[in-house]
């Protein structure tokens, strides 16, 4: 019998807030409108917080996933780093209103990436920039989607 021991996760002091929308025109088509939305609330400080806690919403609509509205049940990882457009990466579980065929999605783990690049266009017109991708408990993909932000914000504030 094998053993395996899964990695170490460690957050570090981060915490992101904001809301908007992401237009992907190349995954429209279909009777999906090619937008995903995110609203984000979530921190991370080692010198109070036992773990990393915050909420999170991805409301999907677009081709090739799962169109649904995803919702963080936890965050269980958060980091960030950089300081000219600090980006956040974060991790978790969360449940779904969808169903593939018949049965409901069940298992559903999240990652997502956030870049603030400074302001609703950013400091020279460059805009935020948001990706995420959602798998069941086997690993199958259910939804994905990155691209700049076209309505809303990001704040990202790193260690």
């Amino acid at each position: 019998m094998n053993m395996s021991i899964p990695a170490f996760h460690v957050s570090d002091a981060s915490k992101v807030t904001g809301a908007g929308d992401i237009v992907i025109a190349s995954r429209a088509g279909g009777g999906a409108a090619g937008v995903f939305a995110l609203r984000v609330s979530a921190h991370f400080d080692p010198l109070i917080d036992d773990y990393p806690t915050g909420s999170l919403t991805i409301k999907a609509d677009l081709t090739d996933s799962v169109r649904a509205t995803f919702t963080a049940t936890s965050v269980e990882l958060i980091n960030s780093y950089g300081k000219h457009n600090p980006t956040v990466c974060l991790t978790g579980r969360c449940t779904s209103d969808a169903a593939v065929g018949a049965a409901p999605v069940k298992g559903l783990r999240y990652w997502v990436m956030l870049v603030d690049n400074k302001g609703p266009d950013g400091p020279t017109g460059t805009p935020d920039v948001a990706g995420f991708a959602i798998h069941d408990r086997n690993g199958g993909r259910i939804a994905y989607g990155t691209g700049p932000l076209k309505g809303g914000d990001f704040k990202v504030m790193p260690k």
